[in-house]
């Protein structure tokens, strides 16, 4: 097993083996997909709480959701298990308030379905992978960060997350160095609040930005008001062609690429959007697709080889693959590994720069 692997037991058998009640914080799709994953493996759950301004006497999977305080009165201690996702400071500081109170988990579960996760059996499967690109990422930083979490994805331990998180501007700017020269391509601008970041990164001063958006409405009201000049937006996907593509329908930025058919939308390669412009900074959070817009950039990237920051969070084995392809475009690329604040381990980015 890797050496920087450092857990014995996976979340699943934390709950199976603990002789606490076993409680929910939180209702929705995930949890759901964690009272049938303890059903499978007859873990009992022993109740649910919401923040108390979300309880209202409702039912959820034949429990009554209950308020924190009325599980303490009923139960005493007992193992909390989050079960929502959350980027909000006050969400995140009430996680690590409760996990000073009780034994708290948050287990890592599939974006996509079908897909496979963190486990014993897939870190032995992809242990090569693995120590090498950990062995080759550009700094302490960032092994420590890709230790903490595959070891987080195991176990649902929160402290793994919370040792290794840092601040995404101040990243940015300590990683990457920044001229009135840039040309950004801005692939998955959602609201342009990454074109805002890149702004406030030049200090309003730069060449050219090109922004894709496949939900454009957002984007195109920011840009009606912003008054902002050379910019070109487009309403695409990206992807490794030019095609046809299922999304779900959410419109933020947790949509994701589906399968079966939802929405259609219009999608396009990296080299076919940016054609010959010389692009400096490329960032791309494009809905768990982010190996195929690599690849339909790569002549882009081979070329002019940008600053790259690329989601590392849809998919697990993107820690491993994204980074090993973007060493095949450009092997002298430096890549930083960083996870910014959010429960589940979302957020989590890699950098690239030669």
């Amino acid at each position: 097993m890797l050496d920087f692997i450092k857990e014995k037991q996976d979340v699943w058998q934390i709950l199976q083996l603990t002789d606490k009640p076993v409680v929910l914080y939180g209702m929705g799709n995930g949890a759901d997909q964690i009272i049938d994953l303890c059903d499978r493996l007859q873990i009992k759950v022993a109740g649910i709480f919401a923040s108390d301004e979300f309880v209202r006497g409702q039912v959820f999977r034949g429990h009554m959701v209950e308020t924190y305080t009325a599980v303490k009165d009923r139960l005493g201690d007992f193992l909390i298990v989050i079960a929502f996702a959350s980027e909000s400071p006050a969400v995140l500081n009430r996680f690590q308030e409760l996990s000073t109170m009780h034994e708290t988990v948050a287990p890592h579960l599939p974006l996509f379905p079908g897909d496979e996760t963190v486990s014993f059996d897939w870190l032995q499967q992809h242990q090569q992978e693995l120590q090498q690109v950990y062995d080759n990422l550009a700094d302490d930083w960032s092994r420590d960060v890709f230790a903490a979490s595959l070891n987080y994805k195991l176990s649902g331990k929160l402290h793994y997350l919370w040792q290794s998180e840092t601040e995404r501007l101040k990243d940015l700017q300590s990683i990457f160095s920044w001229s009135e020269e840039e040309t950004y391509a801005d692939l998955g601008a959602y609201n342009g609040d990454t074109i805002r970041e890149f702004l406030q990164l030049t200090n309003n001063k730069y060449n050219r930005i090109f922004a894709a958006e496949r939900n454009y409405k957002k984007l195109s009201a920011y840009l009606d008001a912003s008054g902002l000049s050379d910019i070109k937006i487009f309403e695409r996907a990206i992807w490794k062609e030019t095609a046809e593509l299922s999304f779900s329908d959410s419109g933020g930025r947790q949509s994701t690429l589906l399968t079966g058919q939802r929405h259609i939308v219009q999608a396009v390669d990296i080299d076919t959007l940016l054609e010959d412009e010389r692009v400096t900074y490329i960032k791309m959070d494009v809905e768990g697709a982010e190996m195929e817009a690599l690849k339909g950039g790569k002549e882009q990237i081979k070329r002019n080889k940008p600053k790259l920051f690329i989601a590392a969070y849809h998919h697990d084995a993107d820690i491993f693959l994204l980074p090993l392809f973007m060493w095949q475009l450009v092997p002298e690329y430096k890549v930083y590994l960083r996870k910014h604040p959010y429960v589940p381990a979302w957020e989590l980015n890699f950098f690239a720069v030669v």
